[in-house]
């Protein structure tokens, strides 16, 4: 099994941050990702999709949905599952604490762990500082409108 996990932070409330993160649209924020598609409600079982630039869509399921917590999003491999846990804390200081927790398991994680752990590792904390970046710029655009 192999495990990685992330975090930043933002300014932007946890509800907020959340209502961002669960419009799925919001994940193509960069060029690594064409579009990102939801089969119904940000809720446990809704099945989606993600395609990247020249690749054929690659297809997820959520699980454990807690509504301004957290969730996972799973990808089923060949005799492996791939899961990116996400987590939202409210910081007692006003923001929220994003976490990102990838796990690689089953048989034929060991295949998967060597195409893809570099790439993660490298991706993953730069991925989320764009999000944590977008979430506060998303923010501070709405309280501007209702000043």
């Amino acid at each position: 099994m192999w495990v990685f996990e992330h975090t930043v932070e933002t300014a932007a409330p946890r509800a907020f941050a959340w209502r961002f993160w669960t419009d799925v649209s919001n994940w193509a924020f960069d060029s690594s990702i064409e579009w990102v598609r939801l089969d119904g409600p940000f809720a446990g079982g809704t099945k989606g999709a993600t395609k990247s630039p020249g690749l054929a869509p690659v297809h997820w399921i959520l699980r454990d949905v807690r509504a301004e917590e957290g969730a996972i999003v799973e990808f089923s491999l060949a005799e492996a599952s791939l899961e990116f846990q996400w987590t939202f804390q409210e910081i007692v200081e006003g923001g929220t604490r994003i976490t990102q927790r990838v796990t690689l398991a089953g048989p034929g994680a060991d295949i998967f762990v060597e195409q893809a752990a570099k790439e993660f590792e490298r991706g993953i904390p730069e991925g989320m500082r764009k999000l944590a970046t977008l979430i506060a710029g998303a923010w501070n655009e709405a309280e501007n409108r209702e000043a």
